[in-house]
Parts: structure tokens; C-alpha cells; sequence
């Protein structure tokens, strides 16, 4: 039985992509496994050129590979140009952190309040689908705040290339809580005007990830002695 697309407003191929990107984010599907159009075809019910429509946006994003007669795989970020990636989005985060205005506009922190309200109440149900969408809407409602929109966006770029990266710590519920807390200590460094604390904590917000993928991906692939 196919599944069911198109909900919301949305295209099959918008779809796709979401199914797929929370596969990947999820660990149901792993670094360098491939992807079958046939089979993705199959699975929701439509024709192979969508399919293929949606592996061509999940290789912009950075979720997966396409290579020439061997079709598309999960993209395996090596630990090295995870180092590079992330050290980049430290760079563009905390910059980004030290251009919020402070204090903060009001409907805008409430806005931010009002998601992390949510996302407590989906880490307290362990909803993962629920914590990770309003995860990344919390970060992109905070850095809209910059006041620069090609900033917002290239954060916005980089953070959706990690998705694939962040699987191995976005499932257990120690790191989970970790994001939490992290999330409740930028808005109080934000309603305290601490601008120092708050770029800490933006700096630091990103290592749990990077790390969980460093370590297993060497365990994956024979690299740990």
C-alpha cells in the first residue's frame, strides 16, 4: 500500500522530500544506502519523474548523492568535512546571535516562547517527528531576528545540509533534553540582554550533533583503533 501524499496543500514531491528527509534524520535510512526510484515510486503511489523530482531537491539540500549509473545514496559526511561544515555554521550562528537586537521585540520572543511551549511538550511526549519540526522553526524564527534575510538564509542552507548528520543524536532522549535546555537558556540570555552568553550558547548548541556523528560514523567504518 502506497502512502498517502498531498496533504496540507502540499505537492507529492514535497512530500516526498519530508518522508525521506525524516528518514534520514531518523536513522531509518543510513549513510551511503541507496535510494531506488522504482522503489520510492512504488512506496507513495506515483510516477518515477516525481520521484526523481524530489531526489534533485534532496541533493540541493544536501541530504543525499546522485552519481552517474549508480543512482542516488545517502549522503556520508566524512568526519573531516564535518568538522568544516559545522565550523562554518558556528561562524555564521554566532555572528548571527551577535546582530539580534536586544532587547529582543516583544512579539518575537513571544513567538519563540510560544514554540519552545511546544517543543517541551513534544520532548515530554517523546513525539521525535514533532521535536525535530519545531526544532528547526525555533532556530529559523530566531535568526530571522538578525534583521539581514541572506544571513537567515544561508544559516537556514547549512542547517538543512546537517540533517543528515544529526540523526545519531536527534533520537536519544539525553541529547533531545540537551536541546531543550539549550533552547530555554537562549531565551533567558535573551530576556536578561546577556549577548555574550547567548552567542555561547549558539556556539555550543551544535557540538552534541557533530560529535554523536564523528564518533559513530568511525565506529561505522573501522576508523575508531
Amino acid at each position: 500500500m502506497s502512502e498517502a501524499l498531498a496533504l496540507d496543500g502540499e505537492t507529492p514531491q514535497d512530500r516526498i522530500v519530508q518522508r525521506i528527509e525524516e528518514d534520514i534524520v531518523f536513522g531509518r535510512l543510513h549513510p551511503r544506502e541507496r535510494l531506488v526510484e522504482e522503489a520510492l515510486a512504488e512506496r507513495f503511489g506515483v510516477k518515477r519523474h516525481i520521484v526523481r523530482e524530489a531526489l534533485a531537491d534532496l541533493e540541493r539540500r544536501g541530504l543525499i548523492e546522485r552519481f552517474r549509473n549508480r543512482g542516488a545514496m545517502v549522503k556520508a559526511y566524512t568526519p573531516e568535512e564535518v568538522e568544516q561544515l559545522y565550523a562554518v555554521r558556528a561562524l555564521l550562528e554566532t555572528s548571527c546571535a551577535e546582530m539580534l537586537p536586544l532587547p529582543m521585540d516583544p512579539a518575537r520572543l513571544a513567538e519563540l516562547e510560544a514554540l519552545q511551549d511546544e517543543h517541551d511538550a513534544a520532548v515530554a511526549a517523546q513525539d521525535l517527528p514533532r521535536i525535530f519540526r519545531l526544532n528547526v522553526q525555533f532556530h529559523r524564527v530566531l535568526y530571522a531576528g538578525c534583521g539581514n534575510p541572506y544571513l537567515a538564509g544561508v544559516i537556514d542552507e547549512f542547517a538543512q545540509k546537517t540533517h543528515a548528520i544529526r540523526f545519531y543524536s536527534v533520537v536519544q532522549p539525553e541529547t533531545i533534553a540537551y536541546a531543550r535546555d539549550d533552547h530555554r537558556d537562549i531565551l533567558k540570555a535573551i530576556r536578561e540582554g546577556d549577548r555574550q552568553r547567548l552567542m555561547e550558547i549558539c556556539r555550543r548548541h551544535l557540538m552534541p550533533s557533530k560529535e554523536a556523528y564523528i564518533d559513530a560514523y568511525r565506529r561505522r567504518f573501522g576508523l575508531i583503533e
